[in-house]
């Protein structure tokens, strides 16, 4: 073990336990990892699902927080020096070093991109966890094309996607990416959030009135070529299940439908960054990335953030996820004093 860098963390001594500030160790580095002192952490709705349910399994104490920006401080990774700038998408599931609620933490190859030195970190740190899940499931689960980025303004005649849910990050995400490679896209979302929506390129926005205006509107658009549940509740399922009358739907939070519903399958898979394929790595982290966190580029629209301040607003960060966040995320700097 290593004390080089002074480390402080938003512990969670075990389920359901508030977080708690304290020293964390910074262990000796594996290969094709880096450290990364972070200077910004997005709250995930999963991180407030971790600390109070069992979603996913985790094992405690554990140190929360799933994606980053920050600078390289310790690389065994020869594709990142001392001093890069980066972004990570953070495998805390796998062990309190792997957390972004604290001054230092560990990335893998293959979850973080090199950026530009003058990106705008607390701008573009809400994009790590979208773009890595989106991406995943775009060629792993849905079979859909990601963008050509000599076109990212095609016609939209690839077939309909349907993106349940918008507003939220990876929903965010997904429209973007669908319209940038040639897809009619099709989402919902609450009234508040229906113009936030539209300006992602979303073809036709179906407001949250009543479940069965939902419903009816969803049946007007059909068929999808792939369905996308960004919300990811029993609650959702239900009401895309009714509108679709069969085929998959990829959820980012397993559930299971009722069984009237036998005609529909749902699919999930955790951390799916872990899977992405050579060929979405090479376009996420050597191309896109890169491109749309370049200052000045319109490529993406990040979704906005409110930075909160210290790890000591990690908890009521994470209690206000936990009643619900829309449109934004909550921002942590873990280094600032």
């Amino acid at each position: 073990m290593t004390e080089k860098f002074a480390n402080n963390a938003a512990w969670i001594r075990a389920k359901r336990e508030p977080v708690v500030i304290d020293h964390a160790p910074t262990p000796e580095l594996a290969e094709h990892q880096v450290r990364i002192k972070v200077a910004y952490t997005a709250i995930n709705p999963l991180d407030a699902k971790l600390q109070f349910f069992d979603v996913l399994p985790i094992k405690f104490p554990a140190i929360l927080g799933l994606e980053v920006t920050g600078r390289v401080v310790e690389s065994h990774c020869p594709n990142f020096s001392v001093g890069d700038t980066v972004l990570a998408s953070l495998d805390a599931l796998s062990g309190p070093q792997y957390g972004g609620f604290q001054k230092y933490t560990i990335a893998q190859m293959g979850h973080m991109a090199k950026i530009s030195d003058d990106a705008d970190l607390l701008k573009v740190v809400t994009s790590p966890v979208a773009l890595f899940t989106t991406v995943y499931f775009f060629t792993k689960e849905l079979h859909l094309d990601l963008p050509d980025l000599s076109n990212l303004a095609p016609t939209p005649s690839k077939g309909t996607v349907l993106v349940y849910s918008g507003s939220s990050a990876t929903g965010a995400a997904a429209i973007q990416l669908a319209v940038q490679a040639g897809y009619k896209v099709v989402t919902t979302s609450s009234s508040r959030n229906a113009d936030y929506v539209r300006s992602l390129g979303a073809h036709v926005v179906i407001e949250r009135t009543s479940e069965d205006h939902i419903i009816s509107a969803l049946k007007a658009e059909l068929p999808y070529i792939a369905v996308y549940d960004n919300f990811g509740t029993v609650d959702t399922g239900n009401v895309i299940a009714q509108a679709i009358g069969k085929g998959t739907i990829i959820t980012l939070v397993p559930y299971n439908l009722p069984s009237k519903f036998s005609d529909v399958v749902v699919k999930f898979q955790a951390t799916p960054e872990r899977h992405l394929s050579p060929s979405a790595k090479k376009f996420l982290i050597e191309d896109y990335f890169p491109l749309i966190t370049k200052p000045g580029s319109t490529v993406f629209k990040f979704q906005p953030g409110q930075l909160l301040g210290g790890l000591d607003q990690v908890q009521s960060g994470l209690n206000e996820q936990l009643k619900g966040v829309s449109a934004k995320k909550l921002i942590i700097a873990p280094n600032q004093v």
